[in-house]
């Protein structure tokens, strides 16, 4: 994720593992509303990602499938939408104690590879910003036992995402196939 978005904050890194850990679930209103919200992200954003699909977190459960597939035709918004529907788990994801002990193994993971690669990258512009201030209002946001993060406002302003997260099953079996046509 780094190499890819250089730009990307602790939250960010927060929001692909949550998503990996968890799905959409607490995206999903129902089919009918997930089809109009893509329908209406579509009339709306420009889809000008050149990849379309990667996957969350470093588990690789869940895929983030943009929305340029649809754009250009490779999906119809109806199988994006039936895709990230049923990639929901049926129930409201429970953020407890092992979540939370994921999460701060991987904020040492990548404290870890920020340290390692500080001597390669000028002190004036490192490789995750607010990195300590991200980490601390992120264990405080779990601690009132919440979990739920946007992306950062640098992550839309340079990346512009606009995507469904699908989990790997529906992914590898239903969608994939239809991206390499």
């Amino acid at each position: 994720m780094l190499r890819k978005y250089p730009d990307t904050s602790l939250q960010d890194v927060y929001k692909s593992c949550f998503q990996d850990y968890f799905g959409p679930a607490h995206a999903i209103a129902g089919r009918d509303m997930a089809r109009k919200y893509i329908e209406q992200e579509l009339n709306s954003a420009v889809c000008d990602d050149t990849c379309y699909y990667e996957p969350c977190g470093w588990r690789g459960n869940y895929y983030r499938v943009s929305l340029s597939a649809v754009a250009d035709s490779l999906l119809s918004v109806d199988e994006l939408a039936d895709a990230f529907y049923r990639s929901a788990p049926q129930q409201t994801p429970v953020v407890d104690e092992r979540w939370v002990a994921e999460w701060n193994r991987t904020v040492q993971v990548v404290r870890e590879v920020v340290t390692e690669n500080a001597s390669r990258i000028s002190r004036m512009s490192p490789l995750i910003v607010d990195f300590a201030t991200d980490s601390a209002a992120i264990a405080d946001m779990l601690a009132q036992g919440k979990y739920v993060v946007h992306h950062s406002e640098r992550y839309n302003e340079l990346y512009h995402p606009h995507y469904r997260i699908v989990s790997r099953d529906i992914f590898e079996n239903e969608i994939l196939p239809r991206l390499q046509r």
